[in-house]
């Protein structure tokens, strides 16, 4: 039986395991054949969309590897707002308001905690990590 999941991650980007954890559990679930439908970066996890992340050429591009797994999975990369602001992580819309340049990818979509309540209620299972 396949079930739709959804994500919640609040790891950074780099130091800490949680972020790579989260992707590596995405990636098993859709090897198995569930349906990722979104994942929501809340917390310390909005630097996984920063755009302006680069890992020495020995390390994992964790951020390349969200987008990978966007395409792969079709499913959406929402990013809190609020505590992407409050952390510098700027989309273009916003960057363009306050006359700064954008960092954060536009594979990633700002969004609110209703809309992380929304994913959440319409997911079979959510996981955190």
């Amino acid at each position: 039986m396949s079930l739709r999941y959804s994500l919640i991650v609040t790891s950074p980007l780099y130091g800490k395991q949680g972020s790579a954890t989260a992707l590596n559990f995405a990636k098993a679930l859709i090897a198995e054949g569930h349906r990722l439908q979104a994942v929501f970066f809340y917390l310390d996890g909005v630097s996984n969309a920063l755009a302006t992340s680069f890992p020495t050429s020995d390390e994992i591009n964790i951020h390349q590897q969200w987008l990978e797994l966007k395409q792969q999975a079709n499913c959406d990369l929402l990013v809190c707002s609020a505590a992407a602001y409050r952390r510098g992580i700027l989309d273009h819309e916003q960057a363009q308001q306050l006359g700064l340049s954008a960092n954060m990818s536009s594979q990633f979509t700002v969004s609110g905690l209703a809309e992380m309540a929304s994913v959440m209620l319409s997911a079979d299972r959510v996981v955190h990590l």
